[in-house]
C-alpha cells in the first residue's frame, strides 16, 4: 500500500497541473517596491496551484525622499540605500471556494518560499562606481497571505495579494538584518497557449 501511494502522489501532485499561465506585476511593501515575472500552474480540480516567481525589489530607506535640484532643474532622490533584492520564490496556492461562488473571482490562501539573493552597494558616488563590487549574500525568505484572483474576458486573469514577506538576512546590510513586512502584490497573467 505505501509504494502504491508514494507512485501516485507525485502523480497526482505534479500529473494534473495543466492550466498553465505567465504574468508579471508590481510589488509595494514596507522594506520597498519592485516589479516581478511569474509562472503558474493550475490543478484541474481548480483547488490547487503551484507557482514560481522572481522578484526585482529596490530596498527604500526610512527618510528617502525625491527632491527638486534648482541648481540642474531635476528631481533626484536623497537618503536612500543601494539595497537592492532578488527573491526567487515558488509555492502553492489553495481555492476553498471552488464551487461555491459564481462570480469571476476565486479567493485563495498563499504560501511561498525560497531564496533571496542582496546586493548591497555603496552609498555615495557615480551610479558605476557604486555597484562595481556590490557585497552578495544568499538567505532564506517567504511570503504567507491571502489573495483573489480575477478573471478576465479571454484567458487572462488577475492576481491581488496581500501578506507578511520574510527577508531576513544572514549578515547586516545598511544597518539592518530582516527587511520583512507587509507586502501588496498585483500581478497580471495570461494563460500559456
Amino acid at each position: 500500500m505505501n509504494k502504491l501511494i508514494s507512485f501516485l502522489f507525485p502523480v497526482f501532485l505534479f500529473g494534473q497541473f495543466d492550466q498553465v499561465a505567465n504574468g508579471f506585476g508590481l510589488d509595494i511593501g514596507s522594506s520597498g517596491s519592485g516589479m516581478f515575472v511569474t509562472r503558474h500552474y493550475g490543478h484541474t480540480s481548480e483547488k490547487f496551484a503551484l507557482n514560481g516567481e522572481l522578484r526585482f525589489y529596490d530596498i527604500k530607506a526610512d527618510d528617502e525622499t525625491i527632491v527638486y535640484d534648482y541648481y540642474t532643474g531635476q528631481y533626484k532622490t536623497v537618503g536612500g540605500k543601494s539595497l537592492f533584492m532578488l527573491p526567487a520564490f515558488i509555492g502553492a496556492n489553495y481555492y476553498p471556494f471552488v464551487g461555491k461562488i459564481e462570480n469571476n473571482f476565486s479567493p485563495f490562501i498563499t504560501a511561498k518560499g525560497g531564496v533571496v539573493t542582496t546586493l548591497d552597494g555603496k552609498e555615495f558616488g557615480t551610479f558605476s562606481e557604486r555597484w562595481k563590487n556590490p557585497v552578495i549574500q544568499f538567505s532564506p525568505g517567504g511570503f504567507l497571505g491571502v489573495g483573489i484572483d480575477f478573471k478576465m474576458i479571454g484567458q487572462s486573469f488577475v492576481m491581488v495579494m496581500v501578506g507578511l514577506e520574510f527577508l531576513p538576512l544572514n549578515k547586516e546590510a545598511d544597518g539592518q538584518t530582516d527587511y520583512s513586512g507587509f507586502l501588496i502584490h498585483l500581478s497580471f497573467n495570461r494563460r500559456a497557449k
